[in-house]
């Protein structure tokens, strides 16, 4: 019955790992993106040597909305040269602009849409496993994918553009200075002009000499986009616009991520100060674009933008938009679909203004700010969107965590040391949990042989597969079950702090790309070497070594704290548990590296903690302590009152060992001989 009992554990622990592995291993060999169409590179006159020029969408398709039918004849459009424009520096050349910009900004004339945005600290944001070259937070590698900030005007592309759209004719360069740069187009009948100006921030003299001021100055990683439709005409016009948000926000180490692109959201409450947080995942995203039920809110909004693990591209629309709105509905759009793992896809959304009735010979303008930054505290509160900073249940856990791993950087160690030394912090607070936890394994080890020796006795006495023997057994596990209780507890109240380290080290900006030993990242794992090859099911293509000693350390640690097995059923158990540990390994194997450093220093300090506890407890016994010096008549000891910690401890304690407490040989026994509870005890070996 107990066979059959490990047999459905181990089983249903099998179901559960292979799941877990099937969604978490990527795809063994996934389909390599088709490569574009050759298409003609516009002219850039500011870009540096060896930088590639994204190709475009052929000409001469349908213009949207368009009939079958014929139409009257448009006069063709003013033809501008395609160009490139950089705000920022475009190269790492030039020092100075380095200070002065964060963001480096690549714009296209062919739609006045956003091609790419690149952080200037290439020292300290690299591209993943590329620390010659920037990170790049915005941009897509295909060159006929939709673009950041593409315009669609419906009542223009379809009537006076002539086979052409906003999103892929030539504007003109109206002006153009080192952070600025300003767009026109105007309509083929001279109806409409529409203007779109990109500006990012160059800061001062005074705001390059502050402390920190990349992580405390979220001005530099805004770009700011203003949106004007003139109407030409001598009478009012009525038009919608849709304006595309970020696109190709990188996922980076995808194969080892837990987390994936997202679309965040902020809407404004009635008050006008409160901002209820929203999320959509990639999931979602996907069903609703494949239902063709694209919209995602017609809510007042403060932010809307794409999430990824350490970076986020937020829209923040300018003005009040409780009086005014500037975005009535928003929409999700999947910009590319990953066929193989659709949780690789690339996700966007499109902001559609309200009809808006332009007066004659008038003018509206709407203004936006596109946030392109790292995910820290201080910088996405400043655009009120700290509910990027997901750090999940356990989220104060983690902020402190990341926040003893910052101080201990601070004083000049590295992130490795600091996840060391964080580790002695963590283990240091959990002694008292520890010490339990030791004393409990040590009675356990002495109450084995009993355990055992009323196993026999039941055998002796009912035979096997009984059914006496089978309720006698169940009640012998139940109270086995109810001393474990008291051993386990320890290891429930350091699961939280677990789940919070792992987290913590797994989406802190600040470990990505820091260099510890070997290994090159410690937010990703140690990749000591490449197979050259996928192994088959798991498609793992490199090996990591960490992760390989931290399950070996496991192995070695449950060997010197489990006790020897006194019948089969144990030894099976055992050798399950043992099982168990490469499965561990398999679990862990692409967890990143730092989680794995933390793993392997916790075990050296169980195992010597554990050591050092057993040999005080040897010495202890050979030289017992003396005894206490007898109390005076009428002078009662002053007992200190515990602190209100200690004393929820001990309560914690007591309820823990109140059922698995054993009376052991020869302990005496106060109560009455024929009282039920001592005969009962009697009768199940366990009294004297």
């Amino acid at each position: 019955m107990d066979q059959r009992r490990f047999l459905v554990f181990f089983t249903l622990s099998m179901g559960i790992w292979f799941v877990w592995l099937h969604f978490l291993v990527p795809v063994v060999f996934p389909i390599p993106p088709k490569a574009p169409d050759a298409a003609v590179k516009p002219v850039d006159d500011n870009a540096p040597a060896g930088d590639s020029q994204q190709d475009h969408k052929h000409q001469g398709q349908k213009p949207k909305g368009a009939s079958e039918d014929a139409k009257p004849e448009i006069a063709p459009l003013a033809q501008h040269d395609d160009k490139i424009v950089w705000l920022g520096p475009a190269g790492d050349s030039d020092q100075q602009k380095l200070d002065e910009y964060f963001l480096a900004v690549k714009l296209d004339s062919r739609g006045a849409a956003v091609d790419s945005i690149q952080l200037t600290d290439k020292k300290r944001y690299p591209a993943i496993g590329r620390r010659d070259q920037r990170v790049r937070l915005v941009g897509s590698d295909d060159a006929t994918a939709p673009r950041t900030f593409e315009l669609d005007v419906p009542a223009i592309d379809s009537s006076l553009l002539k086979d052409q759209t906003l999103d892929r004719v030539s504007w003109e360069v109206a002006q153009q200075t080192s952070n600025s740069v300003t767009f026109r187009l105007q309509a083929a009948d001279g109806s409409w002009e529409l203007s779109k100006h990109y500006e990012i921030k160059r800061l001062t003299d005074a705001e390059l000499k502050q402390p920190k001021v990349r992580d405390t100055l979220a001005g530099g990683y805004r770009l700011a986009l203003s949106v004007t439709l003139k109407n030409l005409s001598e009478r009012p016009q009525e038009l919608t616009y849709s304006l595309r948000g970020p696109v190709g926000v990188p996922l980076e180490d995808q194969d080892n991520s837990y987390k994936y692109r997202d679309i965040r959201m902020g809407f404004v409450r009635d008050d006008g100060i409160t901002i209820d947080e929203s999320k959509l995942s990639i999931s979602e995203a996907l069903k609703k674009t494949k239902n063709k039920k694209p919209e995602i809110s017609r809510r007042p909004v403060k932010y809307v933008g794409v999430d990824v693990l350490y970076f986020a591209a937020l829209v923040l629309p300018q003005g009040d938009q409780l009086k005014e709105r500037t975005v009535a509905q928003i929409d999700a759009v999947v910009i590319d679909e990953n066929k193989q793992n659709s949780s690789f896809s690339d996700i966007s959304f499109n902001l559609t203004s309200p009809t808006l009735t332009v007066p004659a010979n008038g003018e509206i303008k709407h203004e936006y700010q596109l946030y392109a930054g790292p995910k820290l505290k201080e910088l996405v509160q400043q655009v009120s969107a700290g509910a990027v900073m997901d750090y999940g249940w356990f989220d104060s856990i983690c902020r402190g965590m990341v926040w003893l791993l910052n101080t201990f950087h601070a004083i000049g160690l590295s992130y490795g040391l600091a996840i060391l030394c964080l580790t002695v912090m963590v283990r240091t607070v959990l002694i008292p949990l520890s010490k339990h936890q030791a004393m409990h394994a040590a009675k356990m080890k002495e109450l084995q042989p009993k355990v055992a020796a009323r196993q026999k006795e039941l055998e002796a006495k009912h035979g096997k597969n009984t059914e006496e023997y089978i309720k006698a057994s169940q009640e012998l596990v139940a109270e086995q079950s109810k001393m474990m209780l008291g051993g386990c507890l320890p290891m429930f109240l350091q699961l939280p702090i677990f789940i919070a380290l792992y987290r913590a080290i797994g989406s802190s900006i600040e470990l990505r790309m820091e260099p510890f030993l070997w290994f090159q990242n410690l937010a990703a794992p140690d990749a000591l070497f490449q197979f050259g090859f996928a192994l088959p099911l798991l498609g793992w293509t490199e090996f990591n070594l960490l992760p390989c000693v931290s399950a070996g350390l496991m192995y070695v640690h449950q060997k010197f704290t489990m006790p020897p097995p006194t019948n089969e059923e144990q030894a099976a158990q055992q050798k399950m548990m043992s099982f168990m540990m490469i499965l561990m390994a398999a679990m862990f194997y692409r967890v990143p590296s730092g989680l794995c450093l933390y793993f392997i220093a916790t075990n050296i300090w169980s195992m010597t903690e554990r050591w050092l506890l057993e040999r005080k407890a040897k010495a202890a016994a050979l030289n017992p302590a003396p005894s206490p010096p007898p109390i005076a008549p009428g002078n009662p000891p002053q007992l200190k009152k515990p602190s209100p910690l200690l004393a929820w401890w001990n309560q914690m304690v007591q309820a823990a060992d109140k059922d698995s407490k054993l009376k052991r040989g020869g302990q005496e026994n106060t109560n009455k001989p024929n009282d039920r509870k001592n005969k009962k005890n009697r009768d199940n070996g366990w009294g004297s």
